[in-house]
């Protein structure tokens, strides 16, 4: 055990003794998560055996979700132009990027480490918690905060921190240039034609992956945060919320799949298993 999980294991000892504010910490290789809480056994308890039946409700969710995701996609790449687009082919490009990089040993965690707990912290003080600390390094991290509840101990795992930043900053921009119109630029008697628009689809496909790859390799080891809400009911959540997001990529950048399609799909399905159990 390295000194910062010492360290850690010690303090969140000793808070708890004293019944002081919860404990969220992010420790391990590539930075896992934990939130110590001062509830009773019983009442954990009993809380992770209703996470198990809501766990077991989103199970035919997930998989209607995929099954329409992947039609969609199918149709979409195949008898569509989404294959065409300029956001397929920059987003893809940013993800190539980021996973060429874990080729050569050049994914900082404390990349990784810094998006888990600032997420764990702004997800704190949106439910009414107050931030005592927090810790940021290679090794692991922390947050410290009067309060926990299933969005602040899980949303490292869903919301990709550095995605919502580009998306942000993509706003903000939107708001003084066109990122969609198209810029010549003379490069050595070469004119060379693009959009500011080219450089968002690009991060959003790096900074994607850069979620993705953490959070699965994160998931690989055994984690407090879905001990803590129940390991079957994080991991639906988690697929979902991550499905989610990835359709929503996909219906932003196909020009011929929208939301309509997407809940005919769904519902189309959900009928045809309804017919099937009858």
């Amino acid at each position: 055990m390295s000194a910062i999980n010492k360290n850690l294991r010690n303090r969140t000892r000793e808070r708890l003794e004293a019944r002081e504010p919860v404990v969220g910490r992010t420790t391990g290789r590539r930075s896992g998560s934990a939130i110590i809480s001062v509830e009773h056994d019983d009442e954990v308890d009993g809380w992770k055996k209703r996470k198990v039946l809501m766990g077991l409700i989103l199970l035919p969710i997930c998989m209607i979700a995929l099954i329409t995701f992947t039609e969609l996609f199918f149709r979409a790449t195949v008898k569509g132009a989404f294959w065409r687009t300029e956001g397929f082919w920059f987003f893809a490009f940013g993800c190539l990027f980021w996973l060429s990089l874990g080729l050569v040993k050049l994914q900082p965690a404390v990349l990784y480490v810094f998006a888990h707990e600032m997420t764990h912290a702004i997800t704190a003080r949106l439910s009414g918690g107050k931030i005592h600390g927090m810790h940021v390094s290679e090794s692991g991290g922390y947050v410290e905060t009067d309060k926990t509840n299933t969005f602040i101990t899980l949303s490292p795992y869903l919301v990709p921190f550095y995605t919502v930043v580009v998306f942000a900053l993509y706003g903000l921009l939107c708001l003084f240039t066109d990122m969609q119109a198209k810029i010549s630029v003379d490069i050595l008697g070469w004119t060379l034609l693009w959009k500011w628009a080219w450089i968002f689809y690009w991060f959003v496909g790096a900074t994607w992956c850069f979620h993705i790859t953490f959070t699965l390799e994160v998931l690989r080891t055994e984690q407090s945060d879905l001990l803590m809400n129940g390991e079957f009911f994080s991991m639906m959540l988690i697929f979902l919320a991550n499905l989610a997001i990835v359709g929503a990529f996909f219906i932003l950048a196909s020009p011929t799949v929208g939301v309509a399609d997407v809940w005919g799909d769904a519902t189309k399905l959900v009928m045809s298993l309804w017919h099937l159990v009858k």
